[in-house]
């Protein structure tokens, strides 16, 4: 795990990003030109609707001297992927003990990625300071985190099938960390977009706003809570954007139902008196598959706590239930 402190215009923030990526050896990575190339109409669809960090992308290829669509390519197209499944869920401040609403989140993938995750402060000039997350080197990219706003956002992958050029889910979550200061605000930027893969976002504000953003190139389905809470794993909720689905695998909906009843559950026998030792509680949960290590790519590589309100996240860099969390600076 390693931190970034990052400020100033999107220029000067991508050169900081080349600085770092000048100590890693294996940056950066080799694309064919075919792949360069079709790399270019995601770039445009970026233009419209995230243009701020293509000038970061400038910043990062003039300082390491290489090709801008190397970078590009890396972070806003889904040619160097893996499928991943995560867990992201948000309790409004009326149900925690603190007062202030909170989202949690584990991020499944392998867990010697742990090691690699990136913790990002980051300041953009005229922008909103925030705490966010990424790993290895899309460090333009943004899996989750906070911003000074008050507004906390991550996601869940529900199809990795590529419907074509748009706006992938880790460039809409740094777009949003940048720009909106309310759940509203975000959800109409998901909305609007064009997608790339089918994610569930969950977002939530200082304002206890908590939306659930199902998103599929097809279709797109808000559910704003009326209880407070909300949770978002690896698998849509709605029918219609089940039936978009063509890469699931076995056992797929067992976990997803296992953890969403025994969220459900959670919260209905927990809401008015959730602090952070309970949120952790079922973050390490093995009997109900939070923290599973049964699957092959169900390995948490990370796991983090944020609370809107307070001046430190927490944050855990591995499995939940074999490792400490610590933590972390908040934007303010």
């Amino acid at each position: 795990m390693y931190k970034l402190e990052l400020k100033g215009t999107y220029y000067e923030i991508g050169k900081q990003i080349g600085k770092a990526l000048e100590k890693v050896k294996s940056y950066p990575p080799k694309f064919s030109k075919e792949v360069l190339e079709k790399s270019h109409a995601y770039e445009e669809v970026a233009k419209k609707y995230t243009p701020d960090l293509l000038e970061e992308f400038r910043g990062l290829a003039d300082q390491l001297d290489i090709d801008y669509y190397v970078p590009i390519t890396l972070e806003l197209t889904p040619y160097r992927f893996q499928m991943t499944n995560c867990l992201v869920y948000a309790v409004s401040g009326e149900h925690t003990k603190s007062g202030f609403p909170v989202l949690a989140r584990s991020h499944e993938w392998k867990e010697e990625e742990k090691d690699n995750l990136a913790v990002c402060h980051t300041a953009p000039k005229d922008k909103l300071k925030s705490l966010g997350f990424t790993f290895h080197w899309p460090l333009v990219s943004r899996y989750g985190g906070m911003n000074e706003a008050g507004l906390a956002i991550s996601s869940a992958s529900a199809t990795f099938d590529n419907s074509g050029p748009g706006i992938i889910l880790n460039i809409a979550t740094r777009w949003i960390l940048d720009n909106c200061k309310t759940t509203k605000e975000a959800v109409k930027f998901l909305e609007k977009m064009p997608k790339v893969w089918g994610e569930s976002y969950m977002i939530v504000d200082k304002e206890n706003t908590i939306a659930k953003v199902q998103t599929h190139s097809k279709k797109t389905i808000t559910k704003y809570s009326d209880i407070g809470f909300e949770s978002v794993t690896m698998q849509y909720d709605s029918s219609e954007l089940l039936s978009y689905v063509n890469d699931s695998w076995e056992g797929q909906d067992k976990v997803h139902s296992s953890r969403q009843n025994y969220l459900n559950n959670w919260f209905d026998n927990n809401k008015g008196r959730i602090d952070d030792e309970m949120i952790r509680e079922t973050l390490k949960n093995h009997e109900h598959q939070m923290c599973s290590h049964e699957v092959e790519g169900l390995e948490i590589c990370w796991s983090y706590i944020l609370t809107l309100g307070k001046k430190e996240a927490l944050l855990c860099a591995g499995r939940p239930c074999k490792n400490e969390f610590i933590g972390v600076k908040t934007p303010h």
